[in-house]
């Protein structure tokens, strides 16, 4: 059996107007290396400069959204060739926000067509905070320190929303292994008794 896809999306915005500036996926399995992920980044242009402390937190430059800006259209098309190629899990992975329905209006205010993303999402960082509250330890902390955790490492630049959701999926699916694990154990246990 091929194993469920699911993609993993981030944005990345300007300050203080919260716009979007950078749109990330990355698409995988829970068997697949995350180098093998397919990881895919869209520049927008917020029609505004892009505040200093956000330039210095993600590395995008007014250079960057000059260069490699491309249109609403252009994302939906190509980020929809993507879902219909791959199929993954209908709801996205994110970390903690909710980037599919900021997308969404993103889409809409620009009278752009997205049927994609319904109206829930996969929040890893809810997850997170509820294995630390089990464990009576602080929630608190970045994707990469959440990642540290689980001894898991951290690739690539953070605040880069590519990067980032090849990390909130890379995360995902090392959670989705230690459950697996622990329903395992748990068999095994009333197995025995």
């Amino acid at each position: 059996m091929t194993q469920q896809n699911f993609i993993a999306l981030d944005l990345e915005l300007n300050q203080p107007s919260n716009k979007v500036i950078q749109v990330g996926v990355a698409i995988g399995n829970v068997d697949q290396n995350p180098k093998d992920y397919i990881v895919k980044k869209w520049y927008i242009d917020p029609k505004e400069p892009i505040d200093n402390f956000i330039t210095g937190l993600t590395g995008i430059t007014d250079s960057d959204i000059r260069n490699n800006c491309v249109g609403h259209s252009t994302i939906s098309r190509e980020l929809t060739a993507l879902i219909k190629e791959h199929n993954p899990w209908l709801q996205p992975v994110v970390w903690g926000y909710d980037d599919a329905g900021q997308l969404r209006r993103e889409f809409e205010k620009h009278s752009v067509e997205f049927k994609h993303f319904g109206g829930r999402w996969l929040d890893v960082k809810t997850i997170h905070n509820f294995m630390m509250f089990s464990k009576n330890e602080s929630p608190r902390g970045s994707l990469k320190e959440a990642m540290s955790r689980y001894n898991s490492v951290f690739e690539g630049q953070e605040h880069r929303a590519d990067i980032d959701a090849q990390n909130t999926l890379k995360l995902f699916f090392g959670l989705m292994h230690q459950q697996s694990k622990m329903f395992d154990l748990m068999r095994k246990q009333s197995g025995n008794q």
